[in-house]
């Protein structure tokens, strides 16, 4: 009966095309959109994955992520210093400052300044340059990302992308590229720069003498929740571990409203996806509701025919889940060297073969209402 299920099902061969685009654009709509909203999730709490080496991060409690900091006094850091459980504290400066490249074109560029002395908080990857070299006066790194593309210069209609030893200048103060390095790309289209904490006091010389973040690190052996509550009690400073600091990055991120773009796109899909394949699986089994008939009338048990329709649905599910999940992996590779956001963990396969296999039972489900409660002598002609 599995042969003659699947001879039926392959029989129609537009039919059968027809319900696997619909299973495929479903699982297309589905694992894209969700890999790029879990692309732009990732990228929002970047500055964590690019500086993985504090596991205690202390703010002004007002201050919601990278994006949205206020700072707060200096004297901030040697407070946290003092604590003995604490093992090194080090100041994070992060500011939005305007620049003008060597073409004359403005733009506002997210700084970060880092310690002078122990350089913690630097790119991890460096393309070109020295790290240490951000030590000099007005020295700079910048992402590569940057350097092909807001920060390139055009000359006779082409682009020659920012390198080492050129000059930008960065609110009415000279800087030198002394390194390009490669991290995670952030969410807004923005150069990232990278200098010492007393270069980035003369290139925001305008503000008060504030800091944005004290990244830190516990002793071995210490309560990492334990040292947080402690920096908390005091007046106002709040200390989150990584993990609680990305996880308020993350929902101020999903504030913005984007959760509700993204979960409309899935819902399309699975509206696409179900009537699509749930309306031609159905025609294709009013097409052979003679053959049901005639199975039921020689003898066939209902647990007999509701097997035949449950094989052709897996069929027709698991061949457009493949491919649509094929679909989705290789428009990833495609632009993974591109400044698109995308990332596909095994959680979101498991997710989207779920809601695969609900529109599958739906629409199986179909098909065997209307064979078990098709009369076989009215088909067959009495």
């Amino acid at each position: 009966m599995i042969e003659l299920a699947l001879k039926m099902l392959i029989g129609n061969r537009a039919s059968f095309i027809g319900a696997l685009f619909g299973i495929f654009l479903a699982t297309l709509l589905i694992s894209q959109q969700s890999a790029i909203f879990l692309g732009l999730i990732s990228r929002s709490y970047r500055t964590l994955t690019d500086i993985p080496s504090p596991n205690i991060w202390v703010m002004d409690p007002a201050t919601k992520s990278d994006e949205r900091v206020r700072g707060m006094p200096d004297g901030n850091l040697e407070i946290v210093r003092s604590i003995p459980e604490i093992e090194w504290a080090v100041p994070i400066d992060v500011m939005h400052i305007p620049l003008v490249t060597q073409s004359g074109i403005f733009q506002i560029a997210q700084m970060y300044g880092i310690d002078d002395a122990t350089l913690i908080g630097a790119p991890k990857e460096m393309i070109e340059g020295e790290v240490r070299d951000l030590r000099r006066e007005g020295a700079i790194i910048v992402d590569i990302y940057s350097t092909k593309g807001v920060l390139a210069k055009e000359e006779n209609g082409k682009k020659i992308p920012l390198k080492l030893g050129d000059e930008l200048e960065i609110n009415n103060h000279y800087a030198v590229v002394v390194g390009i390095c490669k991290i995670t790309q952030g969410f807004y289209p923005q150069p990232i720069l990278f200098t010492s904490d007393s270069n980035f006091r003369q290139f925001t010389s305008f503000m008060n003498k504030e800091m944005s973040f004290v990244a830190a690190k516990t002793a071995e052996g210490a309560n990492i929740q334990e040292v947080c509550n402690q920096i908390s009690s005091l007046p106002g400073i709040r200390a989150l571990t990584r993990d609680q600091f990305e996880w308020r990055i993350i929902k101020t991120f999903l504030e913005t409203g984007i959760l509700i773009n993204f979960g409309l796109s899935v819902a399309l899909g699975f509206i696409v996806g179900f009537s699509i394949a749930g309306q031609i699986f159905y025609i294709m089994t009013l097409e052979n509701l003679m053959y049901y008939a005639l199975i039921k009338a020689i003898g066939g048990t209902e647990k007999m025919i509701l097997q035949m329709i449950i094989m052709q649905a897996i069929v027709v599910g698991l061949i457009g889940f493949v491919l649509g999940i094929g679909a989705t992996i290789l428009w990833g590779i495609a632009i993974q060297n591109t400044t698109l956001a995308f990332l596909f963990p095994w959680q979101l396969l498991v997710f989207t073969g779920l809601i695969v296999l609900v529109i599958c039972v739906l629409t199986a489900s179909l098909s065997i209402h209307k064979v078990f409660t098709a009369d076989p002598k009215a088909l067959m002609g009495g």
